[in-house]
């Protein structure tokens, strides 16, 4: 297959872009086509961090996009860079809707401390696979590191919610309809499709070096 052809950095830069893209798919049909919600394209509405619900839905595929690369190249740090393509361009789109748009950051450094948070999930996942057990198998090194990358993805997009925003989303009381206010249920199912998703990256992985030993 085409993965087993490509050098490390453009397999690399093809992860990256795809998560970047996945992440863009998430926020344009949640943030801002989020029914009542929206006041106009482009422009967020009064949504108290419930517009980050994607984050919950994505995990499944964000896992794969991470983990997948991180196998595929085996050097650390490739988790972290899948993410700078989000961060580079996040950065600008973050600035113009939530600061020159809406002024909801504290300040423009608000879009610099999101991209920060993307390149710190990616992380996550190094570190987790680098420095599980040698003992443990591939199989379930991947799913442990779907579970890190999860409950990372829910950590270091929680923190921005808070401390980022003019009017932060809301922790006591827990508003329902927030990011954190739908938690109970939607962290553990984030955390559980990550792990799905790392098994199927070790699955994919598996297959594409069975296909290589064929070819050789």
């Amino acid at each position: 297959m085409l993965t087993c052809r490509l050098k490390p950095w453009q397999t690399t830069i093809i992860f990256g872009i795809l998560l970047m893209f996945l992440y863009a798919l998430g926020t344009y049909f949640f943030d801002f086509f989020a029914g009542t919600a929206t006041v106009g394209f482009g422009v967020m509405g009064e949504v108290m961090g419930m517009g980050m619900f994607f984050i919950y839905m994505i995990g499944y595929f964000l896992a794969i996009l991470t983990i997948l690369p991180i196998i595929l190249i085996r050097r650390f740090g490739t988790g972290l860079l899948i993410f700078i393509p989000y961060a580079l361009v996040g950065f600008f789109v973050e600035l113009y809707y939530e600061w020159y748009t809406t002024r909801a950051l504290v300040s423009p450094w608000g879009a610099v401390g999101w991209c920060v948070m993307g390149l710190l999930i990616g992380l996550s996942a190094d570190l987790s696979y680098k420095f599980l057990p040698a003992g443990l198998n591939g199989r379930w090194r991947s799913i442990i590191t779907g579970i890190v990358l999860g409950a990372a993805s829910f950590i270091f997009d929680l923190i921005p919610l808070i401390f980022f925003y003019r009017i932060p989303m809301p922790l006591n009381p827990v508003n329902p309809g927030t990011y954190l206010g739908v938690a109970y249920f939607c962290a553990p199912w984030l955390v559980l499709h990550c792990a799905f998703g790392g098994f199927t990256a070790f699955a994919i992985s598996e297959r594409l070096k069975k296909r290589k030993i064929e070819k050789a």
